[in-house]
């Protein structure tokens, strides 16, 4: 383990999807914190008005927050496909997030999956894993 983290995203795994031997590595701290911040962007903080017109503090204990689906899930395949594009690159071979897209459907969704595993994400990093684990 101590060899993997010293590795870092040098620290490959070769996955079987559809029959094929695919190379994927873990995601770094930063990627993961460019995911999260694209997530975050399907979220709307709402904030009171007062009677004077101005807006009043939030209470950081609300819950009162908009979700527009359509939106929220937007940035969930935005996030999934830079994900899986980062995931895929390796050294020299750069995969960009529209190479992504243009896999077949629940393709993305198994890369993902790996990638997951072995970059160590747990479900209250990103949203999106919760879509991936059954009840």
């Amino acid at each position: 383990m101590l060899e993997r983290l010293i590795k870092g995203v040098e620290a490959t795994e070769m996955i079987t999807i559809n029959n094929e031997e695919v190379e994927i590595r873990p995601l770094t701290s930063g990627e993961l914190s460019k995911l999260q911040t694209i997530e975050k962007k399907g979220f709307v903080m709402k904030v009171g008005v007062g009677a004077n017109g101005k807006r009043t503090n939030v209470s950081p204990n609300t819950t009162d927050v908009d979700i527009n689906a359509g939106d929220f899930t937007q940035y969930q395949s935005e996030a999934l496909y830079k994900a899986v594009a980062w995931g895929l690159s390796i050294g020299n071979e750069k995969v960009n997030p529209e190479q992504v897209e243009a896999l077949p459907a629940g393709l993305p969704e198994q890369i993902f999956k790996e990638i997951v595993r072995i970059s160590n994400i747990q479900d209250n990093d990103l949203t999106i894993i919760k879509n991936f684990r059954k009840e």
